[in-house]
């Protein structure tokens, strides 16, 4: 996915929500934005915004000295849905679908993404409400099924940590089917997921936990190591988490699904989708109804 004028604005706004993450001096703050200002003439928006974005945390780690200015709040927010883990499983266990149910269940954990949000706009109990009161809003759940049946691996790319609690309900039905391997952040970016929070929350027992070979915002197809493409192209499906990815994997040439909630209004056009929603959106399917 390309950028648009519009997420200049917001690359501005990451790095201020991030550099206030990082610390109460607002000299350091001003520095972190005034550097993410100078770059904005040079970037092409040919980029995803995932791309762009990626030197703002990086000036807000330089700036304040720290390497991860939103470990704490990670740990909070596994803290947190580790608690909701008994009722996601008892959801799911009572459903007459279950694995339908964890796709959905999954897909309302996006909301928790602090890149795009505050802490206090996310509502995890309100946000599984909504998952199990209605469908997607746009779902490619019967083809994914299907091809389920003849899957012999799936990578799955987590995105936030908190989040990945939801991604382990889901993971622990896809087990069940087929080999699934989750894939989280090398190094800390933003509130996304890397292999300390996969421990936290008991994922590396479940299933096998690579990284991406970077901290990326997503993984971006230009800067992920050969290694991990070539992982890439041998799974049978990918499963790619929240915005970052599909900001990044959306054009990838592999068997990709997509499952996110519209929390952006040009990601929201760009798939269709209306804002507030959520997705699970195969790229095939799209690319098969675009010719």
């Amino acid at each position: 996915m390309k950028a648009e004028l519009d997420c200049l604005e917001c690359i501005v706004r990451q790095a201020l929500r991030a550099a206030r993450m990082a610390g109460d001096d607002p000299v350091k703050q001003r520095e972190v934005i005034n550097r993410v200002v100078a770059e904005i003439p040079g970037m092409s928006l040919d980029e995803s915004p995932a791309v762009l974005s990626l030197n703002a945390y990086h000036y807000v780690h330089d700036v304040f000295g720290i390497d991860d200015a939103y470990k704490g709040v990670k740990i909070e927010q596994n803290n947190m849905i580790l608690a909701l883990e008994p009722m996601l499983n008892d959801l799911v266990a009572s459903s007459d679908t279950p694995l339908v149910t964890a796709i959905r269940l999954a897909a309302a954990g996006n909301i928790i993404d602090l890149g795009i949000l505050n802490s206090h706009e996310i509502d995890p109990r309100d946000a599984i409400d909504q998952a199990m009161a209605a469908p997607l809003a746009l779902e490619h759940t019967d083809r994914f099924l299907h091809e389920l049946k003849t899957c012999k691996s799936l990578l799955y790319l987590l995105d936030n940590a908190g989040e990945i609690v939801f991604d382990k309900v889901l993971i622990r039905e896809l087990i069940k089917h087929t080999k699934v391997t989750a894939v989280v952040k090398a190094g800390p970016i933003i509130n996304d997921a890397c292999h300390a929070d996969a421990e936290q929350v008991g994922l590396t027992a479940l299933c096998e936990v690579i990284d991406n070979g970077g901290a990326y915002v997503g993984s971006p197809l230009s800067l992920v190591p050969d290694s991990f493409l070539e992982i890439m192209k041998n799974a049978d499906i990918i499963l790619a988490k929240g915005q970052g990815n599909y900001e990044t994997v959306d054009d990838f040439d592999g068997n990709v699904y997509l499952l996110l909630k519209m929390k952006c209004e040009i990601v929201a056009r760009h798939s269709g989708v209306p804002m507030g929603e959520a997705a699970f959106i195969s790229t095939r399917a799209r690319q098969e109804r675009s010719l």
